[in-house]
């Protein structure tokens, strides 16, 4: 079927398939970008759980009469490669913003996507050559996954009625979670398998192959260009949104300098300290500290994950819902709520010997890290407008830098995994976390700045 429709000022001839989805086309691309997120973030956390079940690389390497340290005994040497992601994570966002101008994100997620899925399938091997190449497989690992928090706002900016802003932002955010429910079990349990620990990275690189395939076929960079959206659908996504008139210089300077962003980014990087010290560490401190065998701490590092999506799902409903609120109480609730329950969490951690209140203290921090993006990144949203990309880029980068810093940190505090050392990091990580939260809700607002306004 052909049709004409009027979009950003201009006619056009839209071609639509006569099966439209029942006029729900937005929700399998959320669906699918959501498999996408997740299967990334997967290929990046392999490593996390496998680390603890690698005994057979260190005795085959001890096999050959070697006397020195296999990278594996290697504190500063396994710090290296947990940091090889966010190294390559910041590698990959360099080139991010102007690829998602020039070429789209069709093909620019795309791009990432097949990285990723080459360094999962090549973990192994890299492992047999030594530690430089596992370091630049971790590297690439790190590549792939750069996009993924801009990928969290950049959808339903596009896909999005503004009436589901909070829902395509949880489900999208949930790939995080996903990610490590899906993951740690998994791994788990072929840890304990006879095939062992290669298979995971086999697996998991081959499903990213498929789905981001899936993606690249069935994806548009805008809803007017998408077969199987209706009429009915497109002025439903396009409601209450400025058209976009030409292509748009990004106003890096107004936006690194505006205050409501810089409160957000600032807030950013106090969940991200607290994030990748449950997610980097979460195994370990479960495995060495509160003593869980291999396939009790996959399912214990992944439950605590189920709650977390639940909770965020919840959120993104109750702030599409809860109309009588302004748009900055809602923000401003979702983050101070995370932000207080991450820090809560981790200071009960720190002062607690039961682990069975350990373990309820962890679950609930990362329960509650989860509704953090609900808040921010609505923020950033509200704020950047279409300059949102830029904005969250950002916090990528400096989720890199965290990314990177926390294993140096966590080597360097926690070197024989003792509770008194885990104890003094989850002590310092709450304070982190309070402290720079404190400008977030004086300075930010939900009202679009003067560089997002289209006139």
């Amino acid at each position: 079927m052909t049709v004409i429709t009027i979009e950003s000022g201009f006619p056009d001839v839209r071609h639509i398939s006569s099966f439209v989805f029942f006029h729900k086309t937005r929700y399998l691309i959320m669906i699918l970008s959501l498999l996408c997120m997740t299967v990334g973030q997967m290929n990046s956390l392999s490593f996390n759980f496998t680390v603890i079940c690698m005994e057979d690389v260190v005795v085959d390497f001890h096999s050959n009469n070697r006397t020195d340290l296999h990278w594996l005994e290697d504190p500063s040497q396994k710090s290296w490669i947990f940091s090889g992601v966010a190294i390559g994570a910041v590698i990959g966002l360099l080139p991010l913003v102007p690829m998602l101008d020039n070429i789209g994100l069709r093909i620019t997620f795309t791009l990432f996507g097949i990285i990723s899925a080459a360094s999962s399938l090549l973990f192994p091997l890299s492992v047999h050559m030594g530690f430089y190449a596992v370091f630049i497989v971790r590297i690439l690992q790190g590549i792939g996954t750069s996009i993924l928090y801009t990928v969290v706002a950049y959808i339903p900016g596009i896909w999005a009625p503004k009436t589901e802003m909070g829902t395509f932002l949880a489900v999208l955010s949930c790939g995080f979670q996903l990610s490590n429910i899906i993951c740690m079990p998994v791994s788990g349990i072929l840890c304990e398998s006879d095939w062992g620990w290669r298979p995971i990275y086999y697996i998991f690189g081959s499903l990213t192959i498929l789905v981001y395939m899936v993606f690249f076929f069935l994806y548009a960079d805008a809803p007017k260009n998408h077969f199987h959206v209706s009429s009915k659908e497109l002025s439903m996504i396009c409601a209450e949104k400025k058209p976009k008139k030409g292509k748009e210089s990004v106003p890096y300077r107004a936006i690194c300098f505006d205050k409501c962003v810089l409160a957000t980014w600032l807030s950013m990087c106090g969940r991200n300290v607290a994030f990748y010290v449950l997610v980097l560490y979460g195994p370990t401190y479960l495995r060495e500290v509160l003593h869980f065998d291999v396939k009790g701490t996959g399912w214990a590092a992944a439950l605590p994950f189920v709650s977390c999506a639940i909770v965020k799902f919840a959120s993104g409903q109750l702030t599409d819902r809860l109309t009588m609120f302004s748009e900055k109480t809602k923000f401003v609730t979702c983050t101070l709520i995370s932000m207080i329950g991450l820090a809560a969490g981790f200071v009960v951690m720190s002062l607690t010997s039961s682990r069975t209140i350990a373990q309820i203290s962890y679950t609930f921090a990362v329960t509650l890290s989860g509704i953090t993006i609900m808040g921010t990144v609505k923020c950033l949203q509200l704020r950047c407008q279409q300059h949102v990309h830029f904005a969250t880029v950002v916090v990528a980068f400096m989720a890199c830098i965290w990314q990177f810093l926390v294993p140096l940190g966590v080597g360097y505090l926690c070197p024989n995994n003792t509770p008194e050392e885990w104890s003094f990091l989850f002590f310092i990580v709450s304070g982190i976390v309070l402290i720079v939260n404190i400008p977030f809700p004086f300075l930010t607002t939900a009202e679009a700045a003067d560089y997002a306004k289209r006139f």
